[in-house]
Parts: C-alpha cells; sequence; structure tokens
C-alpha cells in the first residue's frame, strides 16, 4: 500500500466539493501500478477541507500527478490546478504544494537534481520511508 500525504485548503467563495485526480503511473510495492484514482471531499462550513492522496515519490521514475478542482454547491467549477507532485508522505497545502510540485516533478523525472521538501522539523523528514528520502533532498524546515 502506497503512503499518503494529507493536503489541506480553504474554498474562498463557498462551501462545496473537492475533488482530486491522480493521472499516470508508478511502481508500489507488489508491483502494483496505478493508473487513476479520485478523491473527493466536502468542505465545510468555513471552506476548509483535506484530502489523503497517494505519495508518488516512492519510484526512481515517479510519473504521477494529482489534478485539484473544486466546486460550488451547484456545480460549477470554482478553480483547478493541474500537475500537482506529492513529493513526501507530509502534510501540506495546496498553495504550498503548487510552489514546489513543478520542482519536485522535475527532480523525480531527472533523478539527480535536488527535490525542495517542506517539513515543519527535520525529524518529521527522517521519519518517512527510506524509499521517500534522497541523498540530493533540499528539506526547507518551516515550523508551523
Amino acid at each position: 500500500m502506497p503512503n499518503k500525504a494529507t493536503v489541506r485548503g480553504v474554498l474562498m467563495d463557498a462551501a462545496g466539493k473537492i475533488v482530486a485526480t491522480l493521472q499516470g503511473s508508478d511502481v508500489f510495492e507488489g508491483g502494483v501500478r496505478v493508473v487513476t484514482e479520485q478523491v473527493e471531499a466536502t468542505t465545510d462550513a468555513q471552506g476548509g477541507w483535506s484530502l489523503d492522496l497517494i505519495v508518488n515519490g516512492e519510484g526512481e521514475r515517479a510519473g504521477t500527478t494529482w489534478t485539484v478542482a473544486g466546486y460550488s454547491p451547484y456545480v460549477a467549477k470554482l478553480f483547478e490546478v493541474r500537475s500537482l507532485f506529492l513529493a513526501s508522505a507530509l502534510e501540506t497545502t495546496l498553495g504550498d504544494l503548487e510552489r514546489t510540485s513543478a520542482q519536485n516533478l522535475k527532480a523525480a523525472r531527472e533523478g539527480g537534481a535536488v527535490r525542495l521538501i517542506v517539513a515543519p522539523d527535520y525529524d518529521r523528514y527522517l521519519a518517512l520511508p527510506e524509499g521517500q528520502r534522497r541523498p540530493n533532498d533540499l528539506v526547507l524546515v518551516r515550523p508551523q
């Protein structure tokens, strides 16, 4: 079973639904190939939401990405963010993920490039499974 990261955010204009769609493939324990998955959450009264999404930083050629979209109660699309790459099983907000995802996806494809991992403390990074840590990771410690 692959690891998951909790991604959080706030839907500003209205209560509604958040839909995350996994695209691509990666090889996890047991050789299971995940091609697509969809995860949904309903926002709370303040527009807050959280989703547990598969982390795809485990494979040498992790090519999966997430698309996250927010919808109003009337099924009108309020936002959509594409090509998000989850590098490690650390909790993150959608805004932080948008800022780091492009660099992480490039690093996963190129193997030797540095990934930027944002963590509340260095011990949380060290607690990740060994398959999710790489010698060339750049860990930004940002207390919450």
